[in-house]
This record gives C-alpha cells, sequence and structure tokens, in this order.
C-alpha cells in the first residue's frame, strides 16, 4: 500500500502529492512574530486524515470544526489503484473507487488487500494494524510498541508478533489457557467462600456427609417404624387431666395425714387428775382439807375423767374415719395410676402426626443439604482436576513454543539482523529484537525485547522507534504496506547527528524496496544538521524531496488554507 494524494472539496486547503522514496512535509516558521510556531499549521492533521479517510472511529473535532469537508485518499496496493472520500458530516459512510460503505465493511475490504487477512482474526483488524506504520497519537511516540491509544498489552502484542511473521495461535492458545486458569481458579475460590459462609468449609466436607448420612439413616428407620395415632392429642389431653385428678388426691391425702397425725398427737396426751394429785397439791400448800371440800374434790376429778374419757372417744371415732377415708382416696390414686400407665404406654408406641410431618421435613432438610455437599465436594474435586489438566496445558504449550521458536530460528536472525544493521548506522552499540518464550502466569506467550544500548537517554529511544518500524515496514512479514508515516514528535529529542542519519537511511531503505518514508517535520529540525552536509547533499536529500511546505505567514499558508483551533486527538 502506497500514498499518491490527499485532497478535499475545499479549495483552500493544500493538496499533498506523495512520491516514491523520501517525503518531507516541512513547517516553516517564516512570521516576524517570535509567539509564533511550527505548531497549528497542520502538519500532525495530516496523519489524522489519512486515518480518518481509511475508516478511523469517527472524529468529534472534525464535525464541530469543520463541518462538510470531504477529503479524498488515492492509493495503491500492489500497483492496484484505490480512492477513498469521506464528509466529516456524514462520518459512518466511506466511499471506496466510489462505492458507498460503512466502516465496518470499508475496513473488511482493505484487511485481505494490505493485511493478508480474509476476515478479522483473534482481535486482529485493519483498525489494530494499520497504526502500526503511521503512528498518529502524541502517546504513540513514547515506546516503540506502542502505536495504539490505551492498547492492553495482550492486544499490543498480538498484532506486533503478526507484523513480524511469527504464528499467532502460539499466542492465542496460552491466552485461552490462562483465562480458563483463572476462571477456574476463580469459581474455587467463590465456592469456597460461599461454603465458608454456610458453614461447611472443604477442610471437614467429608466429616460433615458423614454425620449426615447417619442421620438420614436414623430418621429413616426412625420414619419406618412410626405408628401415627390419629387421637394422639386428645389421648394426651386425657392423661393429663387423670394426671391433674392425681395431683389434686395427693393434696388431699396430704391433708388427711396431717389431720391423722395431730388425732394421734391427741390421743397420746394423758393428764393426770387423780383425787390424790389435788389432794397433794393441797397439802404442799400446807393447808387442811375440810371434808367437805374434800367429797367435792372427789366428784369434780370424776366429772373430768369422764369429760377426758369421753374426748378420747370421739378422737377415736375421727381417727377410724379419717383412716377410712385415706384409704379410699389412695384407692382411686392407685386406680388413676393404672390409668394413667395405660395412656403413657399406648403415648410411648403411638405417636402425633405432627411430629411425623416435623420429621418428614427434618429428613427432606438434611437430604438436600447432604445432595448440596457432595455436589458441592465433586465440583470441587472437578475443578481442581481442571487446573491440573490447564497446567499440563500450559506446560505442554511453553514446551511447543521453545521447539517452536527453535524451527523459526532463520525467521529471527532476520529480524534480529534487520533491525541490528539499521540501528548500527546510527550508534556504534550493540542492538537488536529478541523474542523469546514468556514462562509467566499471563496472557502474553512471548516477550519482544527491542534493545539499543543507553536507549533510556535522549534521542536514542526515539532512534529505537524509527528502527523497529522501520523493520516491521523492511521484512513485508502478513502485509502489503509500502510506506512510512512519521510526525515531527519523533525527532524533537534526537541530537542533530541522529536526525541526519535517520533520514539518510530512510531514503536509502526506500529507494531499494521501492517504498516510501513520509514525514511531517520543523523547518529547525532539518537545519540543525545542514551544516554537516555539502550543499549538493542537502539539496539532494532534503530540499528534492520536500512536498509540501505549510507556514505560519498566514491562514491561507496552513494545511486547511484557514486558522482553526482543533484538539484531533480527543
Amino acid at each position: 500500500m502506497k500514498l499518491i494524494r490527499l485532497s478535499s472539496n475545499m479549495n483552500s486547503f493544500h493538496t499533498i502529492d506523495f512520491k516514491e522514496g523520501l517525503n518531507l512535509i516541512v513547517g516553516i516558521q517564516k512570521s516576524s512574530d517570535t509567539r509564533n510556531t511550527y505548531n497549528g499549521v497542520g502538519k500532525s492533521l495530516i496523519i489524522y486524515l489519512i486515518h480518518f479517510c481509511l475508516g478511523s472511529n469517527n472524529n468529534k473535532m472534525f464535525e464541530e470544526k469543520i463541518p462538510g469537508w470531504e477529503f479524498r485518499l488515492d492509493f495503491e496496493i500492489d500497483g492496484k489503484p484505490f480512492w477513498s472520500t469521506r464528509n466529516t458530516s456524514k462520518q459512518n459512510d466511506i466511499y471506496l473507487n466510489g462505492e458507498k460503505k460503512s466502516k465496518e465493511k470499508f475496513r473488511a475490504e482493505l484487511l485481505p488487500n494490505v493485511f493478508n487477512l480474509n476476515e478479522k482474526k483473534n482481535n486482529l483488524s485493519f483498525n489494530t494494524l494499520f497504526p502500526r506504520f503511521i503512528r498518529r497519537d502524541r502517546e504513540c511516540y513514547v515506546s516503540y510498541d506502542s502505536f495504539v491509544k490505551k492498547e492492553q498489552e495482550y492486544q499490543k502484542l498480538l498484532n506486533n508478533i503478526f507484523l513480524l511473521g511469527l504464528d499467532i495461535n502460539t499466542l492465542q492458545s496460552k491466552k485461552n489457557l490462562r483465562e480458563e486458569f483463572v476462571k477456574t481458579e476463580d469459581a474455587i475460590k467463590k465456592m469456597e467462600a460461599l461454603a465458608t459462609i454456610k458453614d461447611f468449609s472443604n477442610e471437614d466436607t467429608e466429616i460433615k456427609i458423614l454425620d449426615i448420612q447417619e442421620t438420614i439413616a436414623n430418621l429413616e428407620n426412625d420414619i419406618s417404624n412410626f405408628e401415627v395415632a390419629e387421637n394422639y392429642q386428645t389421648i394426651e389431653k386425657d392423661a393429663n387431666d387423670v394426671k391433674y385428678k392425681i395431683k389434686s388426691l395427693e393434696n388431699e391425702r396430704t391433708i388427711i395425714n396431717n389431720n391423722i397425725k395431730n388425732i394421734n398427737k391427741s390421743l397420746s396426751i394423758n393428764p393426770d387428775i387423780s383425787i390424790n394429785t389435788v389432794i397433794n397439791l393441797y397439802k404442799e400448800a400446807e393447808k387442811k382439807i375440810p371434808e367437805m371440800v374434800l367429797n367435792d374434790i372427789n366428784k369434780s376429778v370424776q366429772f373430768h375423767e369422764e369429760l377426758i374419757n369421753s374426748r378420747k372417744t370421739r378422737l377415736q371415732n375421727e381417727l377410724s374415719k379419717k383412716q377410712q377415708q385415706l384409704a379410699e382416696v389412695e384407692e382411686v390414686i392407685f386406680e388413676y395410676g393404672l390409668k394413667v400407665n395405660e395412656f403413657l404406654k399406648y403415648l410411648d408406641t403411638h405417636r402425633a402426626l405432627d411430629e411425623y410431618i416435623v420429621l418428614n421435613i427434618k429428613l427432606q432438610d438434611l437430604r438436600i443439604q447432604y445432595t448440596k455437599l457432595t455436589e458441592y465436594q465433586e465440583l470441587i474435586k472437578k475443578y481442581k482436576k481442571e487446573l491440573r489438566t490447564i497446567q499440563n496445558n500450559l506446560t505442554i504449550q511453553q514446551n511447543f513454543t521453545d521447539d517452536y521458536l527453535d524451527s523459526i530460528d532463520t525467521l529471527l536472525n532476520s529480524i534480529m539482523n534487520t533491525f541490528r544493521d539499521l540501528s548500527k548506522q546510527f550508534y556504534d552499540k550493540p542492538g537488536g529484537i529478541k523474542i523469546v518464550n514468556n514462562v509467566g502466569a499471563n496472557k502474553n506467550r512471548y516477550d519482544i525485547t527491542v534493545k539499543i544500548q543507553d536507549d533510556s537517554s535522549d534521542g536514542v529511544n526515539e532512534v529505537k522507534i524509527f528502527c523497529y518500524d522501520m523493520t516491521m515496514l523492511l521484512l513485508q512479514l502478513n502485509h502489503r504496506m509500502k510506506f512510512l508515516f512519521h510526525d515531527s514528535r519523533l525527532y524533537s529529542n534526537m541530537d542533530p547527528r541522529q536526525r541526519y542519519t535517520l533520514f539518510k537511511v530512510a531514503e536509502q531503505k526506500a529507494k531499494e524496496n521501492n517504498m516510501q518514508y513520509i514525514c511531517t517535520v520543523n523547518e529547525d529540525t532539518l537545519l540543525s544538521f545542514k551544516e554537516m552536509m555539502k550543499n549538493e547533499e542537502y539539496q539532494k536529500l532534503i530540499e528534492d524531496n520536500i512536498i509540501l511546505e505549510l507556514t505560519d505567514e498566514s491562514d491561507e499558508s496552513k494545511l486547511l488554507g484557514l486558522q482553526i483551533d482543533m484538539e484531533y486527538e480527543k
């Protein structure tokens, strides 16, 4: 794929005609006003317009700032001409060779033509691969492998490995296995957490299962021998009534026993009121008892003896009556006791329907708990077995990848040497691209290490970006891209000698391989190494390859032919 022309339906737009080899779009500061800069003349906008014409996502700033503008990009693929047009106010439609397409359809048609993929596969698409040859956003110039804003690590690796010509199936295999491993691990953790909440952890599951099995067996045996008494509650009530009567009779018996005890106590008292006792009382008082008084005392003693005898007879009669009453009460208590025993014996062998229902509910609950426990145990075993299987497959894949890397030694050497030859033209330092098997617990099948010694210093990282992009272009693996486009920010931190070397290398490689190296660059960047060159060389390398100059002299000299402040990176 080569670029031919970028144009617009607006006459103020500066049409860009691309050519073979080196293409320089230069920003020139002509205004004497020191506040003016190279920025804002439209250099970076060119990159966004090319992406726009080749199916990028809708650009809100284009619609707001330049409504109704239509841009056309002419390009060729393997010598076959194509052109696309897209309007900033109708961004969902793109015309390819005059035929209206949706963005998705447009991308689908370019994908096989440019990247040898008949359809979007494993997240490889035109919109993920194309930016590898025309870095767009500011973030894309930070690292050699960052081409798309906020691109995930796996997606980044997938696209880079594809364009370096390696088999992407090995990547997908590890990704799938790792995702399955993490998914299974998460399932086990969730199940174990749930088990802890429900108070049956994996450690004591087997013991609990045995306990429940035993309880279920006992309950089943109990229920099989269960005799339901339909009148259980009635019999239970009758038994309670008889028990109440027995209690009342026992209270009555206690009262009778107390009465008998009191009567016996009274009968045991025998007062001495004989005549001799009275006479002795008088003698003790030293009094002489007259005859008449003695007769009266004798009569009085007889009266009291009769009175005592009468009382004794009455108490004996009362005692006999209470003893009879006690015997009758005890007989009734005995009969009631027999009756209660019959009730209890029946209730011991017969149970209530409610109790039968409760036992069955308890049995059902235990069976459900048993099922859940056994299912939990089986699932845990299943998941852990799956983890072991996945781990074994990961090991197999790891070994397969080692063998695969050994088998493509020629390709790896070609990648290494292509990058190394490029980097050696900039520095007399070791450099290269190394691709190794990533055996870590992650989704990445490979580690790509791109190294130039001291590449952390200013400018060296940018050289590494150039060499990496040029390596992918020159290898021509899995793509038909014939151009590489860089923005002026790539050269901002480079030493002038590195800039000079870069444009020499870019022109040489582009010519030798029938390709295009296109860049936007500020005039001061070019002037920084002009003194290192003879005028003829500068004329031939730089001035003869300038295809467009954009200046701050006036609005008309800017890319759109007018001044528009546009944050097109959003």
